[in-house]
């Protein structure tokens, strides 16, 4: 009989790496509240961090939003994040990449 309690064994064919980001990309067009708003929803940001963020990707030009991420996660957040940032015929939502983290 099989021990309950023992560790199923890992197939290492299928361990998920996390090491990727999320990187907010600068845009001047998506409304900086409305940035704001996504990363707390999306990323899970309090708003104080979603707004440093915001502003750093404002200031240098990109921001990480999260980190220690699958890749698919990472990409996944990015996708959820654009939609959650567009607005019909006024800007298409914030442009962000799911990156390797260093």
């Amino acid at each position: 009989m099989p021990d309950p309690y023992a560790r199923p064994e890992q197939d290492s064919s299928v361990l998920t790496e996390h090491g990727w980001k999320v990187m907010l990309l600068n845009d001047d067009v998506t409304p900086f509240d409305i940035v704001i708003l996504g990363l707390q929803k999306v990323c899970g940001l309090s708003e104080e961090v979603a707004e440093m963020i915001a502003i750093e990707a404002h200031n240098e030009g990109s921001a990480a939003a999260r980190r220690g991420l699958s890749q698919e996660d990472a990409e996944l957040l990015c996708v959820k994040l654009k939609a959650c940032t567009r607005i019909p015929r006024i800007c298409p939502g914030v442009g962000c990449t799911a990156e390797r983290d260093d």
